[in-house]
């Protein structure tokens, strides 16, 4: 998933949870939105 590589070994901030989707935060100011879609998870990141 080279999509994700930008936030291996990155340190985490925060984590936020609203509408049944999660939100990680990095420090490098990286988002990482986590949800449940027909039981599967679903990844969508947002670089810098």
């Amino acid at each position: 998933m080279v999509k994700f590589d930008g936030i291996k070994g990155q340190e985490l901030l925060d984590v936020e949870e609203k509408g049944g989707e999660l939100t990680l935060i990095f420090k490098d100011n990286r988002f990482l939105f986590v949800k449940v879609i027909e039981g599967k998870l679903a990844c969508d990141s947002v670089p810098e």
